[in-house]
């Protein structure tokens, strides 16, 4: 997920999911337990920021799919499993306090089978007057039966 201090929807997904929202409503009902499954799908998004938040190597791992792929706030490109979760384990370990709080802005789920979410976040580093604000899209896919996150693109929001 996050490279924050590294940097941390694919654009034709994003355009076929944001044209038919009608349709990704009505999909989430079809594949099945459509409300278990939308409760599934936040859980797995708050799973991936609180993980996060928390240093939780453990969760983190489980919550990444291994074909992850992200775009960082610089345009950096990660792919992979290892890619992407290695340099967040690093940032695990630094010795100031960090947190990236974050509200969810939309969400869509299609067919329990993938979703995506757009985040408004901040990461923060109060020992080093950091605030950054940041939209995050995350892509999970619904694989083996659990949600995992897929793909992660942050993007600065410029004041």
């Amino acid at each position: 997920m996050r490279k924050w201090g590294y940097a941390a929807l694919t654009t034709a997904l994003a355009a076929a999911v944001l044209a038919t929202p009608a349709a990704a409503a009505d999909g989430e009902q079809a594949g099945g337990g459509g409300h278990d499954c939308r409760r599934a799908f936040d859980h797995a998004v708050w799973e991936d920021m609180d993980s996060y938040n928390k240093r939780d190597a453990d969760r983190y791992r489980a919550i990444i799919h291994r074909d992850m792929v992200t775009v960082g706030r610089r345009g950096n490109l990660y792919i992979g499993y290892d890619a992407n979760v290695n340099p967040v384990l690093e940032q695990f370990k630094v010795p100031y306090e960090y947190s990236m709080p974050w509200t969810v802005v939309h969400t869509v789920v299609e067919n329990c089978q993938m979703g995506f979410a757009i985040l408004d976040a901040h990461y923060l580093e109060p020992s080093h007057g950091i605030d950054r604000h940041y939209t995050i899209s995350l892509t999970l896919v619904h694989d083996r039966g659990r949600w995992q996150v897929v793909k992660d693109t942050v993007t600065d929001v410029v004041p």
